[in-house]
């Protein structure tokens, strides 16, 4: 029997990778605005694992906000500020897009596939 959650998540990851897509367009758009600090996008569970480990009690309770979206948005520290305040890095950006295109196309192709198997499953034709 096939299991709907498969498409679920592969629909959380395009979604995801839909906000990613946005995100790094706003930086490569501020890429000259002063003071412009670029943004990332964040899935929950890398942020959850990295929060876990600086955990310093157990019972503390475990850092999570999500929206149940699986990712959120947070300011991207890395990069060298330029002398207006910006860490916007072209290259950084572009080549972050060119991963994140790639990325939606696969997901679009495993979306394809998975709705070609409920087809055959339901009797459809090949």
């Amino acid at each position: 029997m096939f299991s709907m959650t498969p498409l679920f998540d592969i629909e959380r990851a395009l979604n995801g990778s839909m906000v990613r897509q946005n995100v790094i367009a706003r930086n490569i758009a501020n890429v000259d605005t002063a003071g412009y600090k670029a943004k990332k996008v964040v899935f929950d569970d890398i942020l959850d694992s990295a929060m876990s480990a600086n955990r310093t009690e157990p019972g503390h309770l475990p850092f999570s906000m999500s929206d149940d979206a699986g990712y959120r948005m947070v300011n991207d520290l890395s990069g060298t500020i330029q002398n207006n305040g910006n860490n916007v890095d072209i290259d950084q950006q572009m080549s972050e897009l060119a991963k994140n295109q790639l990325f939606y196309q696969a997901l679009g192709q495993a979306a394809a596939n998975q709705f070609q198997q409920f087809n055959t499953v339901l009797g459809g034709t090949r």
